[in-house]
């Protein structure tokens, strides 16, 4: 037995030597409710104890796209996306400028929404789209940007809204990846391409309110 094992085991002797048997039977009580009785709903509440909420849950898990997209976006609204800005905050060699504009260090809002790389791709999809909602400008955090324009568009045009808001956000991550690992040339051409592309199997898979909102070809 080691020191450390001594020790503990002589703390576990005096604790047990002030514990006096009670002729009382032993009895079960469930820490999760106030009266001791177990109940499925309190186990269900347990089960989140102590976990993480994100404001924007509902934008994100309610959207039609692919678990990847939401998976993204929801590690995205936790600031869990190893951008080069979070490397820095943990002393982690990054580049110093985003690689599709070369003008600032890359955040997950410049990324998003404030760069201007992706701004003309946002301009470009929303224009595509016939939507009257204005471009992210370059002081906007993204998702601050998203919920203002989930609250002032048509409750009928929400869904799809939000759908197209998740997959040209998750396009511009992919093309930013591309950049960074695999040395891709940045092309808003290629990019709003892409996303368009993307947009219409979408619907064809079942994003029905997508499909109400993007042009028949």
């Amino acid at each position: 037995m080691g020191a450390a094992a001594a020790i503990e085991y002589v703390d576990l002797w005096r604790r047990i030597q002030s514990i006096q048997p009670s002729a009382e039977p032993d009895r079960i009580s469930w820490k999760w409710t106030d009266n001791g009785i177990y109940t499925a709903s309190s186990a269900y509440k347990a089960l989140f104890h102590g976990s993480t909420a994100s404001p924007f849950w509902r934008l994100i898990w309610r959207s039609w796209a692919p678990d990847s997209a939401k998976f993204f976006l929801w590690l995205a609204s936790m600031d869990r996306c190893w951008t080069a800005e979070r490397r820095a905050r943990h002393g982690l060699p990054q580049d110093p400028l985003y690689k599709l504009c070369g003008q600032e260090l890359e955040s997950l809002d410049h990324l998003l929404a404030r760069c201007v790389f992706s701004r003309i791709t946002w301009h470009e999809i929303l224009s595509w789209c016939r939507l009257p909602i204005p471009t992210p400008c370059s002081t906007d955090a993204f998702f601050d940007w998203w919920c203002k324009t989930n609250n002032t568009a048509p409750a009928s045009s929400r869904k799809g809204i939000n759908s197209l808001v998740a997959l040209t956000a998750w396009s511009i991550w992919k093309h930013r990846n591309a950049a960074v690992f695999d040395n891709a040339w940045p092309s808003n051409d290629d990019l709003a391409r892409t996303i368009k592309d993307e947009a219409r199997l979408w619907a064809r898979a079942g994003a029905t309110k997508l499909a109400s909102i993007i042009p028949v070809t």
